[in-house]
């Protein structure tokens, strides 16, 4: 079984992120809310960045961008459990992940993702690699799906921004 571990942001991380849209915890006065409890994340690395892919409950049963571990009802919907890649987020200082592990609730949701991680980091990958292409191309279809993504915050890291010459 590959060894991983789920680990949380950090209070700095929110506190020196508030730029940032589309993040967990966002309301929608702009300003980052504090639940009284924090998301696990899994760290992978992709593109040369260390990511931290958030695990969420209650996720819309026609959100794609996941890796579900379980399906069940909410209020009488169905809805997903499950690694969001839609609301990764670029780790750049390690101070901004908890030393100490994130336990999850449910052993069997470790169990899953810990058997599929190789598959996890390779549909984050492509999720990462079809926005990318979706942004040279200016393609407005594949955009949409990105349109509530993390990964608009991250265009410079993605090599998106042309850097401006000074002739």
């Amino acid at each position: 079984m590959p060894n991983i571990e789920f680990r949380q942001l950090t209070p700095d991380f929110y506190a020196e992120h508030q730029h940032l849209v589309e993040i967990i915890d966002k309301g929608k006065d702009g300003k980052i809310t504090n639940k009284g409890r924090g998301y696990g994340v899994l760290l992978v690395d992709v593109y040369g960045y260390k990511f931290a892919i958030p695990l969420r409950s209650r996720m819309h049963i026609n959100h794609t961008d996941n890796f579900t571990t379980k399906i069940y009802r909410y209020n009488g919907k169905r809805v997903r459990h499950g690694l969001d890649y839609s609301k990764a987020v670029i780790i750049t200082e390690m101070r901004f992940v908890s030393k100490a592990p994130f336990f999850l609730a449910d052993k069997s949701d470790f169990v899953k993702i810990s058997k599929s991680e190789h598959i996890i980091i390779a549909a984050f990958e492509k999720y990462v690699t079809r926005y990318i292409r979706a942004v040279q191309k200016e393609d407005k279809n594949i955009l949409r799906r990105y349109k509530y993504s993390t990964l608009q915050n991250y265009h410079r890291e993605l090599g998106l921004i042309k850097q401006e010459s000074n002739l």
